[in-house]
């Protein structure tokens, strides 16, 4: 259910024209609701659920939450009355409308009022266990016994596996900048790679000209090392990937980036854009190399309206840049507008 709410509004967008509206509504038929009403009711809805799932609440996150709950049911209500043989006068319908923030205050967080964490609890020490025994012999509760005592034993003495922040790995080729041409040509016939990385490629040299004139007193014809890589692990523990195959797919993250607010028209400080390669670039000997990220940038659609259904409104802008790894802020999750070319959206409604 969750994995719908997270993609539901890119699903209505558009679902029918305009013109299959008017003829419903000329013919004064129940379907008479337009893609963007029904799409901002949607968005209510999960800005006003991740709201529920909040561990804590003060009161100016109750009078917030109670707002988001009124300004959801009045949408709801309205849209969707004409379909229910009782006008939606549903018992659970009006416990949320007019209980949930008195239940809130009086028994704390929704979240502690959930069953699921029991159920989990009765699923992996009372289920599993019973499903791995031979549940006909009259020692099962034994052999349960023994399978609870291997778990236990087995999450004490696994050690957690640490990432290194901040890393590339899965090392990709390793060349000087003079082969860059030689190594375009070998993938440009080459089946298995992907059109992104001969993208990232044919802009590699222009975009390290370009950066290390910013940052250094080298430049792209000096005696320079490359490591491309396939993946890299950020700050916050997520993982990035240029590679044209990963589990048989193609795999090149959209990222956030961090930004300065006064250069550029950002999203409260992020910009956003498709990595094509994840380079660490050697100058001289004995000095640190640059870990950098080939980007292709998104930009917003439009400047007048950059934002639609609340969401960036987004496109392909003909701009590549290398930056700093460390100013990836994280992952974004950028979809395609569904039958537009060039259109797309950055999902930020994740829970």
């Amino acid at each position: 259910m969750r994995d719908v709410m997270k993609i539901i509004m890119f699903v209505l967008d558009e679902l029918y024209d305009e013109s299959d509206y008017m003829k419903n509504v000329n013919d004064n038929s129940l379907s008479t609701i337009s893609c963007k009403t029904l799409i901002k009711c949607y968005v209510k809805f999960i800005k006003m659920y991740i709201t529920s799932r909040k561990r804590q609440f003060n009161e100016d996150d109750l009078k917030r939450f109670k707002n988001e709950i009124i300004d959801w049911s009045n949408d709801f209500v309205n849209i969707f009355k004409q379909f229910s043989p009782s006008n939606l006068q549903l018992p659970k319908l009006h416990m949320w409308r007019y209980h949930t923030i008195h239940t809130i205050r009086r028994y704390g967080a929704l979240n502690g009022l959930t069953t699921e964490t029991y159920e989990t609890l009765h699923k992996n020490w009372v289920k599993t266990p019973y499903r791995i025994s031979n549940k006909k012999d009259e020692h099962t509760l034994d052999q349960m016994l023994k399978t609870i005592r291997r778990q236990i034993i087995t999450s004490i003495t696994k050690k957690p596996l640490k990432l290194r922040s901040n890393s590339m790995k899965s090392l990709l080729w390793k060349l000087q900048i003079g082969e860059i041409y030689d190594l375009q040509q070998k993938l440009e016939h080459d089946e298995n790679i992907d059109n992104l990385c001969i993208e990232g490629i044919k802009h590699l040299i222009s975009c390290l000209d370009v950066y290390l004139d910013d940052v250094s007193n080298a430049s792209a014809s000096d005696n320079i090392y490359l490591k491309i890589y396939a993946n890299g692990t950020l700050e916050n523990g997520e993982i990035i990937y240029a590679v044209s195959k990963f589990h048989g797919y193609a795999r090149f993250s959209d990222v956030a980036i961090t930004m300065d607010n006064i250069d550029y028209l950002t999203d409260d400080g992020l910009c956003y854009g498709k990595i094509l390669m994840l380079v660490e670039v050697s100058l001289f000997p004995n000095h640190p190399p640059l870990s950098l990220a080939l980007i292709h940038w998104y930009d917003y659609y439009s400047k007048r309206f950059p934002i639609m259904y609340e969401y960036p409104h987004m496109k392909f802008v003909n701009h590549y840049d290398l930056i700093p790894f460390d100013s990836i802020a994280g992952l974004a999750y950028v979809v395609k507008r569904f039958d537009y070319e060039n259109e797309y959206f950055v999902n930020k409604f994740l829970f």
